[in-house]
């Protein structure tokens, strides 16, 4: 469910630290702790980011200023500009004394430092927000807009739910004037924000026996305490002065961007970069941020008409989510009862708003009432280059959306939807050339195929009458058959060639001394026996599986007996073992051991065996062997060791995890 809009004021940030800000963002490069430096002396900004994106567990143990400055990066620094360049004057929560709830928040974190309270953060951010109960109708302000606003403003104790943090700090926010006596039991947090509030008065000096007394700190080392603060807050925690020539923000903008065209041409240039050249998944993460500090609970249903005319959302539907729920409606475009349709045809603002709990005409706009979680909904026109697309944004009764806030989340949503179609775009573009690429790559290759047909078929042709010239000779018409079959293999494999991949998944289960019998009935006669090598094999009884594909351990030993091929001279041989099972580093293996009595490998070469080098043999040998080896090996978690002496042989061994240790 999507919660439902409220109109209450915004938070505002101080203006001298929102000038800051944006002097600080107006560098190339910018100094993000520096700007969450800023952001955690100012109450409103504080809380509205922490808001934005909840603190997960354990985060603060971080510091604050790291967990701000996260949130920060995130949001970027042009959203974060469009943000402080949109927000109004409608009102703030803040105490009139400006530096007063940095005192507060320096005393309550020294307070706690001081005591041992073991999440002091939380001290700190619970002296800062201390000034936020009292809105705008504190002010005696009886407008319309501010006692509706009024009636919809959130307890703090929400609000710092909805941060991530303990209902403790909700609790010491929300306390009004108490005696000492009444605090007696109370959580230690409740104690500790009386007591910085006490420490920050200007009568201070007046109540110090009462603040020692909640607090449990000695007279002296109180007054200690405060002098450090003050200087604090007064010299090292001061906002960066102005640049030279600037005016400082002493009046806060118009409260309607209408009334001021460049500021509202400004913030549009600045979200439009915020969202500009990035990924689908990260538009979608930063408007996740975006939505709350633009005063929408959580990024609304973006719904935009596909080629069939039908209304599908455009960000990720989970299942069970209302966009998923409203992608299963089918909606279209040409829906003559949707008011949702309608938004979407006529460009135009339009509202559903059920009375009595009636459906009305579309059914289907009540269930998506239903599903997002309010009396009704708002349907805000995101049409861009001819493409319809709308946000549903749930609204309450008596709580329409004023036409500031439905100018400044259209501003949002569509910069957002803008910079989703052009990803879409260029996913499609992609796609359409990797396509092409693929489909000219097959003819290519086809060609191929079909061209190197001819000399195959003149080479079988060739084979076939030598084999008719002397039909008495059999170790000739043998090699005829050898020959005619690899032929056919290579036809095979070019006729082939243009298809694509088709991943086979094998077992990782290998018999290794049944793999080496195949071996040896394959390639022992080629690479071994006219040579006049000996190949040797011996397996141990009982040897367990090993947890390797075939394929892959084929691929190695192969490797390894081509080189000891090239190596050995006649009359030398290969000897290769299989032990039962060995242990090694507590893992239960087997061992695959190949040692030979030839002439020894370099010993340059032995220091760096398993790296590729270009090869000394010459011909078509690449060098790269034993780095494939290896590389195999580590994908199944074996390992190969090698030793080697020049003119007394070689010896590699291989551990090959069992099939129930991995």
């Amino acid at each position: 469910m999507h919660p439902a809009v409220s109109n209450q004021p915004e938070l505002q940030p101080r203006a001298d630290g929102a000038a800051t800000i944006l002097r600080l963002l107006s560098a190339s490069s910018p100094n993000w702790p520096e700007v969450a430096l800023v952001v955690a002396r100012d109450p409103a900004l504080s809380l509205a980011l922490l808001v934005a994106q909840p603190l997960a567990e354990g985060e603060l143990a971080d510091g604050l200023n790291t967990v701000l400055r996260h949130r920060l990066e995130r949001l970027g620094s042009d959203l974060l500009r469009a943000w402080l360049l949109g927000l109004g004057s409608r009102g703030s929560a803040i105490d009139a004394a400006p530096d007063r709830a940095l005192m507060r928040a320096e005393c309550a974190l020294h307070l706690a430092m001081e005591t041992g309270y073991a999440r002091p953060d939380e001290a700190y951010l619970a002296g800062l927000w201390r000034g936020f109960g009292a809105c705008a109708r504190s002010r005696g302000n009886t407008s319309a807009d501010t006692r509706r606003a009024a009636r919809t403003t959130r307890p703090l104790a929400e609000l710092v739910r909805d941060c991530g943090l303990p209902a403790s700090l909700g609790d010491a926010l929300e306390l009004g004037a108490v005696m000492e006596e009444q605090l007696q039991g109370a959580h230690p947090l409740l104690r500790l924000s009386v007591a910085a509030e006490r420490l920050a008065d200007d009568d201070w000096q007046e109540r110090l026996d009462e603040i020692a007394r909640l607090s449990g700190l000695a007279e002296p080392t109180l007054t200690s305490l405060r002098t450090d603060i003050g200087y604090i807050v007064s010299g090292h925690a001061a906002y960066p002065p102005p640049a030279a020539g600037s005016t400082a923000l002493d009046a806060r903008p118009p409260a309607s961007l209408a009334e001021d065209p460049y500021r509202s041409a400004g913030m549009l240039g600045l979200l439009t970069a915020a969202f500009v050249d990035l990924e689908r998944t990260e538009i979608e993460d930063r408007l996740a941020i975006a939505c709350p500090l633009f005063g929408l609970p959580a990024a609304p249903v973006l719904l935009s008409a596909d080629a069939a005319g039908r209304l599908a959302p455009m960000l990720d539907t989970p299942p069970g989510s209302p966009a998923a729920l409203i992608k299963e409606l089918h909606l279209r475009l040409d829906d003559e009862a949707s008011t949702i349709a309608l938004c979407a045809r006529s460009e135009q603002v339009t509202v559903f708003a059920p009375q009595g709990g009636r459906p009305g005409r579309s059914l289907a706009d009540w269930q998506v009432a239903r599903w997002l979680g309010g009396d009704g909904f708002c349907c805000l026109p995101l049409t861009t280059n001819g493409h319809p697309s709308v946000a549903l944004i749930a609204i309450d009764h008596g709580n329409e959306l004023a036409s500031e806030l439905q100018w400044r989340y259209a501003a949002l949503l569509g910069a957002a939807v803008r910079a989703l179609r052009a990803a879409l775009r260029q996913q499609h573009a992609l796609a359409d050339r990797e396509a092409l690429l693929q489909q000219r790559f097959r003819e290519h290759v086809r060609k191929i195929a079909h061209e190197a047909t001819n000399p195959l078929t003149v080479l079988k042709s060739r084979l076939e009458m030598l084999g008719l010239e002397r039909p008495e000779d059999a170790p000739l018409q043998n090699e005829m058959v050898l020959l005619n079959t690899e032929l056919d293999r290579i036809d095979n494999l070019l006729r082939s060639a243009g298809d694509l991949p088709v991943e086979t998944i094998e077992a990782a289960r290998c018999r290794v001394p049944e793999l080496l019998l195949d071996l040896r009935s394959i390639y022992g006669d080629a690479l071994f026996n006219e040579h006049g090598i000996q190949l040797e094999l011996r397996a141990a009884k009982g040897v367990p599986v090993a947890a390797i594909p075939p394929s892959a351990l084929k691929q190695v030993l192969l490797n390894l007996f081509r080189n000891a091929s090239e190596a050995l001279l006649p009359g030398q041989r290969l000897v290769v073992s299989v032990s039962s099972q060995v242990s090694v580093d507590g893992k239960s293996c087997v061992e695959i051991r190949l040692v030979d009595n030839g002439p020894g490998l370099p010993a340059d070469r032995v220091a760096d065996l398993f790296s590729p080098r270009p090869s000394s043999k010459g011909g078509g040998h690449q060098g790269v062997g034993l780095s494939i080896v290896r590389e195999i090996l580590s994908q199944w978690n074996a390992t190969i060791l090698c030793r080697s002496q020049p003119g007394s042989g070689t010896s590699f061994q291989i551990f090959l995890p069992l099939e129930h240790s991995v």
